[in-house]
């Protein structure tokens, strides 16, 4: 039976138990655990610095997703009806974006495994979209529910399923995929800037999630040089100047963002913090003028830094039991 709450009408609403956005910090982790390998491959920089990192979080990704998964199972809804109401958290693709990204970091080691990781991982997140964004299609989404986290189904989902497949080499499938992300992208973009300027402001406990507002723009030029190879053009600079945009803007709003204080929901910032520096990580590489070295540099010293603090900030946390 489902547990219900009851607000001053007596009306009976479900409650979830499970709570999948823990998930979160193993997304910027694979993220910068891949730019890292990159570094090695593309700088010559240690390569054991990216295959630590990308150790680590697969550790620390099958521990959350066990616990995730426990409770689900021991939900007092009844694991069935709990996974319902999951299905209905637009949240829930970061199981198979992470399974997806948790192939990359396993192909080295053993490849038949991380290409069943990989199809589990893109076929996961089709699915998924494709029943929580056509559930949407209906009609009487609430608006409540515009948020950066509707970017996750369709334009997280699909950048991260296209740098999974750049990596296994499988560039043509990598681009369907970046498409799919980008045009969903800016299908979404003006609906949500347009609420977020007109409607009353967002609460102070979801602000964080406006770091998903930067993610975009750089996961996005991080899948397009999954694709091409690292090739730096006319697009993925574009990608670059579009988020160096929003991160101005997020940067204007930093105190207004953090009124609510320490949370992991911070974590929202991480996987384009991850994506920055893989991009920094190409730029540097690309031997273009002075200037672009400089912003690698400044990509990737940025992005690590605020990574830094946000594992300072959980282990802050974990010893505060919050």
């Amino acid at each position: 039976m489902l547990m219900v709450q009851y607000d001053d009408k007596k009306t009976e609403t479900p409650v979830p138990h499970a709570a999948v956005s823990s998930i979160s910090m193993t997304l910027g982790l694979f993220a910068l655990g891949i730019a890292w390998r990159k570094a090695g491959v593309l700088l010559g920089l240690p390569r054991e610095i990216g295959e630590g990192i990308l150790a680590f979080t697969f550790v620390l990704w099958l521990f959350l997703l066990a616990h995730y998964a426990g409770q689900v199972l021991r939900s007092p809804n009844g694991a069935g009806p709990e996974l319902f109401l999951q299905l209905k958290d637009p949240f829930f693709t970061l199981v198979p974006i992470t399974t997806g990204l948790a192939s990359v970091a396993l192909l080295p080691y053993v490849p038949g495994l991380a290409e069943v990781m990989l199809v589990v991982g893109v076929v996961g997140q089709l699915c998924f979209s494709s029943y929580h964004i056509g559930g949407q299609w209906q009609g009487g989404t609430p608006l409540a529910m515009e948020t950066p986290a509707m970017y996750m189904p369709t334009v997280g989902a699909n950048f991260a399923s296209a740098i999974a497949l750049g990596a296994f080499g499988e560039n043509e499938w990598g681009y369907l995929f970046f498409g799919a992300g980008f045009l969903s992208w800016m299908s979404l973009e003006s609906a949500y800037l347009f609420r977020l300027r007109t409607d009353k402001p967002m609460p102070e406990k979801k602000r964080p999630l406006m770091g998903i507002q930067l993610a975009p723009a750089f996961v996005g030029s991080s899948a397009y040089l999954s694709c091409s190879g690292g090739q730096i053009d006319a697009v993925v600079l574009g990608l670059i100047g579009y988020g160096i945009l929003n991160l101005f803007f997020l940067l204007r709003l930093v105190t207004w963002i953090l009124r609510v204080g320490l949370s992991m929901s911070l974590w929202a910032f991480s996987f384009a913090m991850a994506s920055m520096v893989n991009v920094g990580f190409h730029l540097w590489h690309a031997n273009m003028t002075g200037s672009f070295h400089v912003l690698g540099l400044t990509f990737v010293a940025f992005g690590t830094f605020i990574i830094a603090l946000l594992l300072c900030g959980t282990a802050r946390l974990i010893a505060l039991h919050r």
